[in-house]
């Protein structure tokens, strides 16, 4: 790195601790962005899901609100994006008007969000594919030799940033999985469920987000941390866990303190992974704790009722108990999805949250993409 880099790394650097989430630190690196190059309207970072081919928009900063919210595609239908992942090139293009027709990514940000410039550039830390960061300019022409080595300097920074976030948390959904591997033999839930529930619960999260102006940061929080939801089992015992039958009002008691003890066991592997956040602890707790409440207020631990059950858990609520319907278990079949979309419906309003269950079931067919992708290896056989 040259002497002039490192000055400007040290520039940006300057005050990076006192932000915390991804979303802050795009936001603080496009002020100082701003200062050297004001012309840069927006900067933006999609991730990369690799076992489905999704590219994501995560995190934003734009001078005048975001075009691109909510959005994803495969990455492999997008061929000139796709160029730059597998020759880990940036791109400019410095005049958007001139191209015709193009992905839905490229209509957005030209025709709804008026921008005219753009400068691509892939995410990758060690070797990993993760993103792109793009950079956008509502004047033509301003992406160049000058500017391009800060702004990939810049794009470094946030890559640096993504792959350290998502780092933690893919250990700490491996850690999760390793738990249930090693219980599985106890909790007969495969680690497809878990793939699964977590990828429902983004498509509600995404169409609830949609409504409420929730950012794109909240939808992948759910989607990261919706597998940890029942961590707390591992502390139940085998006689209650594996009872074949009805548990007696004592051991449903017994059983009801998986949500406590996840709680639990979440703030010890946060601690072990140092993950501070506060706002993740919060989310990843409430999940664990209140996913069994009632929006009537007949569900446990604690008995809340409707907006006062923490929407995280609304959401991962639905999403767990539709893949539970449809997946089969040695104790029972697998329902059709058509019969549990009706079973969510009759649960709707009094154990589950109506909006949730509509944004589930209003998005068929990509529920359907999501179970051909991660089916059950439908081997039960326990030694």
């Amino acid at each position: 790195m040259s002497s002039s880099s490192v000055v400007l790394y040290r520039g940006l650097l300057d005050g990076w601790q006192e932000v915390a989430t991804p979303r802050e630190k795009v936001r603080y690196l496009h002020r100082a962005v701003r200062e050297r190059h004001s012309e840069v309207h927006r900067i933006s970072v999609s991730t990369y899901d690799h076992e489905c081919d999704i590219l994501k928009t995560y995190v934003d900063s734009t001078d005048n609100g975001n075009p691109l919210s909510y959005h994803q595609v495969k990455l492999s239908n997008v061929a000139s994006l796709n160029r730059l992942k597998r020759d880990k090139r940036s791109r400019i293009i410095n005049d958007l008007s001139s191209l015709r027709g193009g992905s839905e990514h490229l209509q957005k940000i030209r025709d709804t969000g008026g921008f005219l410039a753009s400068f691509t550039v892939p995410m990758f830390v060690e070797g990993r594919f993760l993103g792109f960061v793009f950079f956008n300019s509502r004047e033509r022409g301003v992406f160049n030799e000058q500017n391009q080595p800060f702004l990939e300097l810049v794009a470094h920074l946030l890559a640096m940033v993504v792959g350290a976030g998502l780092q933690q948390l893919e250990t700490l959904r491996g850690a999760l999985k390793t738990a249930t591997y090693f219980s599985h033999h106890r909790d007969p839930e495969t680690g497809e469920h878990l793939e699964r529930m977590a990828r429902f619960s983004r498509l509600i999260a995404r169409e609830l987000a949609r409504a409420r102006g929730y950012n794109d940061e909240f939808v992948e929080d759910i989607f990261w941390f919706a597998p940890i939801h029942d961590i707390g089992k591992i502390a139940i015992a085998d006689e209650i866990l594996l009872k074949p039958g009805k548990l007696t009002p004592e051991e449903f008691e017994r059983m009801k303190e998986h949500t406590l003890k996840g709680k639990e066991i979440i703030h010890n592997m946060l601690d072990n992974f140092s993950i501070r956040n506060d706002r993740n602890i919060e989310m990843v707790s409430n999940i664990a704790v209140y996913h069994h409440e009632n929006v009537d207020g007949s569900g446990y631990p604690h008995g809340l009722k409707g907006e006062d059950i923490p929407l995280e858990a609304r959401i991962v609520a639905v999403a767990d108990v539709f893949d539970a319907l449809t997946s089969e278990r040695p104790y029972k079949k697998a329902w059709s999805n058509d019969e549990a979309y009706t079973e969510l419906e009759r649960l709707s309003g009094w154990k589950l949250d109506p909006v949730c269950v509509e944004a589930l079931c209003c998005n068929r067919k990509e529920v359907e993409q999501i179970q051909q992708l991660f089916r059950d290896d439908l081997d039960y056989q326990h030694g």
